[in-house]
């Protein structure tokens, strides 16, 4: 059986909330090279409180650097997109299987969501468990999710993932439950 002192998780804790700090900068500056949404698409201000939502499943597999793939669907504006996600992060070890779901804000565009996002996470899976991660891209765009993963994984890493849309889904965001596990965009 593991046990875990309880000053680990302090410092587990406040490991990543440095590395946030020090990433900060890096993150704001890694997107700027991404092109403006293209004009064909209607442009309107950004939200603070959306009905837009997205839901993924994902998994990740990690040995120091780590590789993140997985789809869901996106509803903006009484709308739903299928996406894919895919990226990676580190350092972590393991396998883990994440479902996500929440809400985004600050969208001026549908194109704005097909972009990078990042996040610096932690992960501590053994068996099950839930969790929440918030994202953000350089086109202020913010993803804020609540999260339940399985599998077997220890990661505190910043993670660079890319949303694309793949067209309309064939299923509304209604269908998709984490906690039913029905996942198919």
């Amino acid at each position: 059986m593991l046990r875990s002192s309880p000053i680990a998780p302090l410092a587990f804790s406040a490991a990543v909330l440095s590395s946030l700090s020090v990433m900060q900068p890096c993150l704001a500056a890694t997107d700027a090279h991404l092109p403006p949404a293209s004009s064909g698409t209607e442009q309107a201000t950004p939200q603070t409180v959306s009905d837009d939502k997205v839901s993924f499943t994902a998994s990740s597999i990690s040995l120091g650097p780590g590789y993140v793939w997985g789809h869901g669907i996106l509803h903006y504006r009484g709308v739903d997109y299928a996406i894919t996600v895919s990226g990676g992060g580190a350092p972590g070890v393991g396998y883990s299987h994440l479902c996500a779901e929440g809400t985004i804000t600050g969208l001026n565009s549908v194109d704005n969501f097909d972009s990078t996002f990042w996040a610096v996470s932690a992960e501590a899976t053994a068996g099950q468990g839930s969790g929440v991660m918030a994202l953000q891209n350089a086109r202020g765009a913010e993803m804020h999710l609540d999260t339940s993963a399985s599998g077997v994984r220890l990661a505190a890493e910043a993670s660079r993932l890319r949303f694309r849309l793949t067209g309309p889904a064939k299923k509304p965001i209604s269908s998709f439950s984490c906690k039913t596990q029905q996942h198919r965009a």
